[in-house]
């Protein structure tokens, strides 16, 4: 039996994974805009990698755990390769659209299959590094890739570009080669056909309450990050007259202490219980949203800002080591799958139901609504935490 994956390799998918969509998320929407796209189809273009996963978050555990990891990232890698050399033959905004849809439901099959190996690699590894993974990602997404894409657009425009992705993930899928799994069948389990192991993963839905509570808390929390990644900078433009620049700043201060939870964060919350971490990443949570509902200046917002990426690093090394234990329990494939549905899902509904909601009754009152879920889970969680020191 083959060794496990090593981790240096793994995290090397993360980052380069993770900067391929921190190019994509930059230029392409620019790269629309440049084709003539209205502001709706430049929307469309920028939110389409949401679509993908959520379409394909269910069959993608099923592959995987008939097919392994190592194919279908390999297929993906080469296939998204291919397609971004060809983005600047486009020429018009309903071709970039297009080649967007595309390329979302091709993001599954790069991100899934590292994060999937991840988890089933957890178990051996210390739960101080359960956040490793998800921080290589951001690294390469919020930072790496927006940074190279906004300099290389700059001084050589879109082309380079859309190259350096296809040659960075034409890189990944050599990395994929050697880490990523391949299938492994139990019994007469390679036999199943998709739709039995699709039906599989939401009988386990059905059945375990504690995997449907993991995924909900993914949901809110995603759910709660969008909107402030979104509305926040309206609101601090708009509202409080920060600077463009300043406001992005936001961003980039909830981005880094979140990387910096993910990485060092594990070694210091290893001894609590879950049911602790999870209340003190929705105190924090709770925190910022009433920040955001209630300030009255920029202290509040960047005080806000600091508690958001805090409290969802906080949240995310409890629920990745939620979701290793599931692993162990019932099997890579059926936990792949669901693992990345309840994130992508809360992400897409706080970015477009966020926008109705704060068109309609305002950009605070969004983030009181959302305060509202975030108490609601601090009182579930204290009640959990109290009942579990009594026992």
């Amino acid at each position: 039996m083959a060794g496990p994956p090593p981790l240096a390799g793994l995290l090397a998918l993360g980052v380069t994974v993770g900067t391929v969509n921190g190019l994509h998320r930059v230029a392409m929407p620019l790269y629309a805009a440049s084709l003539g796209a209205q502001a709706w189809q430049v929307g469309i273009v920028g939110g389409l990698g949401y679509t993908g996963i959520l379409l394909l978050a269910l069959p993608m555990g099923a592959w995987i755990e008939r097919h392994g990891s190592r194919l279908l990232f390999i297929r993906g890698v080469f296939a998204a390769a291919l397609l971004y050399l060809l983005l600047p033959l486009l020429h018009s905004p309903d071709q970039a659209i297009a080649a967007a849809a595309v390329l979302g439901l091709l993001l599954p099959l790069r991100t899934i299959p590292v994060y999937t190996e991840f988890l089933a690699m957890l178990p051996r590894l210390s739960p101080s590094r359960a956040g490793w993974n998800r921080a290589a990602n951001t690294l390469g997404m919020f930072f790496l890739g927006p940074a190279v894409s906004a300099a290389i657009m700059a001084a050589l425009g879109f082309a380079p570009v859309f190259e350096l992705a296809a040659g960075t993930l034409l890189v990944a899928q050599l990395v994929g080669q050697r880490v990523l799994a391949g299938p492994r069948h139990a019994g007469d389990s390679g036999h199943r056909s998709i739709a039995e192991r699709v039906r599989g993963q939401f009988a386990l839905l059905r059945a375990h309450a504690d995997v449907r509570r993991t995924m909900a808390i993914d949901f809110l929390a995603q759910m709660t990050v969008a909107y402030f990644t979104v509305f926040g900078l309206v609101l601090a433009v708009r509202r409080f007259g920060m600077p463009l620049q300043q406001a992005a700043g936001l961003v980039t201060l909830q981005g880094a202490l979140f990387v910096a939870m993910l990485f060092a964060g594990g070694a210091l919350v290893l001894r609590w219980k879950e049911d602790l971490r999870y209340l003190l990443a929705f105190v924090l949570l709770l925190g910022q949203t009433l920040l955001y509902g209630l300030g009255t200046g920029p202290a509040a917002l960047w005080t806000g800002a600091a508690l958001s990426g805090l409290g969802l690093g906080l949240q995310s090394l409890t629920s990745t080591t939620r979701f290793g234990a599931f692993m162990v329990r019932f099997g890579r494939g059926r936990i792949g799958g669901l693992t990345s549905l309840g994130a992508p899902a809360g992400g897409l509904i706080g970015a477009m139901g966020g926008g109705i909601v704060s068109q309609r009754i305002g950009t605070q009152a969004g983030f009181l609504i959302l305060a509202f879920g975030c108490a609601v889970v601090c009182v579930v969680q204290l009640r959990r935490l109290t009942l579990s020191l009594r026992a």
